[in-house]
């Protein structure tokens, strides 16, 4: 079998895992790039809905009902400063979600031999 080699620019996608950090009152939370399938600024939301006891805001998007949750659990705030799509997948089925965000930052990268990367992805693998 023949090896090849991997242009420069994309060598660093295959050797390290790309994160997309975001805060939420204070509290930096790490996700996988991968997962992330939108960063919205200011999401306004088209209706908010109560289910099992906390409130949660729906973004329409076509054919698409985003629920956007609080990542901790609690009611979401309606002014919050983003909104992060996190894809997902069951079986054959693809779905959308959201956390809220106050401060979003998409640069990191960090080795896969490091001792994070198996939390980090475990959720979304």
């Amino acid at each position: 079998m023949r090896i090849l080699k991997l242009p420069e620019s994309i060598t660093s996608l295959v050797e390290q895992l790309q994160i997309v950090e975001f805060s939420w009152q204070g509290i930096p939370i790490q996700l996988p790039k991968f997962a992330v399938y939108a960063i919205l600024e200011k999401p306004l939301f088209d209706r908010v809905v109560y289910r099992n006891g906390r409130q949660i805001g729906l973004l329409q998007f076509g054919r698409y009902t985003i629920p956007v949750l609080d990542p901790f659990r609690a009611n979401v705030d309606p002014q919050s400063n983003f909104a992060i799509v996190i894809s997902h997948t069951r079986a054959n089925c693809f779905g959308l979600y959201a956390y809220t965000a106050d401060h979003v930052e998409g640069n990191i990268s960090i080795p896969f031999g490091h001792g994070s990367v198996a939390k980090i992805i475990q959720a979304y693998v």
